[in-house]
């Protein structure tokens, strides 16, 4: 079993990628991944209203393949986000919410997302973002109940790739957590992360399309890692912290 908790659906013109909820499953199947919780490009870096509900429609035609991230890029919209928010989780069943921001113009640290942040701790879902360790720990302060999950655990240009000091705030801190999705394939990552922070923090995640899933697949299961601490990053521990919404 195989949840893939980093996945991209829709177009991006910057990396000239248009990606189907078609596409996307015979990806996962190639690889043995069984589901995906997928965030639109559109609604990263362009037109959010546009792009989530573009994914809303593709994950409506696979709904037990593919699990809804609502994306947002910014809180500077103001309430209309944190309403837009609201009917996509209690209405159309998203189960997490991605925060893509770009330093040093907008972090995710920053009181216009405290709003959103809050909905997302209230109703326990996951919270997928591009950050750095300093923002992690601040907002895992500020919002104990958040299950924060900092993407490419930290290997990338928020953070300055710096995965140690990312690996070290998910070992001070039990609400944030580590995902594997990463195009730098630095030796001992993972078991790092493991060592610091535990198997229980480490989320597996493809960046696919982007990436290649099958590759991504292959940095847990031929890591250094025993067939128990695999599963909980393949799969066991982002399926706990989606039921938690259930329980």
């Amino acid at each position: 079993m195989i949840t893939d908790g980093h996945v991209h659906i829709g177009k991006s013109n910057w990396f000239h990628i248009y990606a189907n909820a078609d596409l996307l499953i015979d990806a996962a199947d190639k690889a043995g991944i069984d589901r995906m919780l997928v965030t639109d490009f559109t609604a990263l870096t362009y037109d959010m209203e546009e792009g989530n509900e573009y994914a809303r429609q593709q994950i409506s035609l696979h709904p037990t393949r593919l699990l809804g991230y609502f994306t947002v890029s910014s809180g500077r919209v103001g309430a209309k986000v944190v309403d837009d928010l609201e009917r996509y989780v209690e209405e159309y069943g998203f189960r997490g919410l991605k925060i893509y921001s770009t330093p040093p113009l907008l972090l995710i640290d920053d009181p216009y997302m405290y709003p959103i942040l809050e909905k997302a701790a209230q109703w326990q879902i996951p919270v997928l973002a591009h950050s750095n360790a300093l923002e992690c720990e601040s907002l895992a302060r500020r919002f104990p109940e958040l299950i924060l999950i900092n993407a490419h655990m930290g290997n990338c240009p928020q953070a300055h790739g710096d995965w140690h000091r990312a690996a070290i705030a998910a070992k001070n801190y039990p609400n944030i957590y580590l995902d594997t999705a990463s195009s730098a394939f630095d030796n001992g990552m993972i078991e790092f992360a493991m060592e610091q922070a535990g198997a229980e923090k480490i989320l597996f995640g493809s960046d696919s399309p982007l990436l290649d899933p099958i590759l991504q697949v292959a940095k847990v299961t031929e890591s250094n890692l025993t067939p128990e601490q695999k599963q909980w990053i393949l799969h066991g521990n982002i399926d706990r912290l989606l039921r938690r919404r259930e329980s």
